[in-house]
């Protein structure tokens, strides 16, 4: 629809809904080493072997970094520290992934409303996301 010669964005019938993941820890839980941990694991039998870069930013500059690798023929490890490499890096706070482990936040709803940032590989991102989604929840890609 135009208005005023401009196009105007009919709003969606009804709002996208994201699936959330699987709960990695358990309700109201807020262990963050094994939250990871169950990441890692559940990563297990992902396609391929996965290296993960998680900043969990607290206050203004102090950034925690940890490593989660998994996937195929790959032992689940996390690591507390700065990997030499990774496949992904994950930016948000500690709150959030509290929110997202235990199925509360959608890691797509984090994303678009800036509590979360991804780089790296991308497209092996939304597949991590894919595998790891609550599979009650149809799963919705962002594009």
């Amino acid at each position: 629809m135009t208005q005023g010669g401009k196009n105007v964005r009919e709003p969606l019938a009804t709002p996208v809904t994201f699936a959330r993941l699987r709960p990695l820890i358990g309700v109201g839980g807020s262990d963050l080493d094994s939250s990871l941990k169950s990441l890692s694991q559940a990563l297990g039998d992902f396609g391929s072997q996965v290296r993960i870069h998680i900043h969990l930013l607290q206050g203004t500059d102090k950034v925690d970094h940890w490593e989660v690798e998994a996937g195929s023929a790959k032992k689940a490890k996390v690591r507390h520290g700065r990997p030499e490499s990774a496949d992904v890096h994950v930016v948000m706070r500690p709150e959030t992934w509290t929110q997202i482990a235990n199925g509360q936040l959608a890691p797509y709803e984090a994303l678009f409303s800036g509590k979360l940032r991804v780089g790296g590989k991308l497209e092996l991102a939304k597949s991590i996301a894919q595998h790891l989604s609550d599979p009650a929840v149809p799963y919705i890609p962002p594009c």
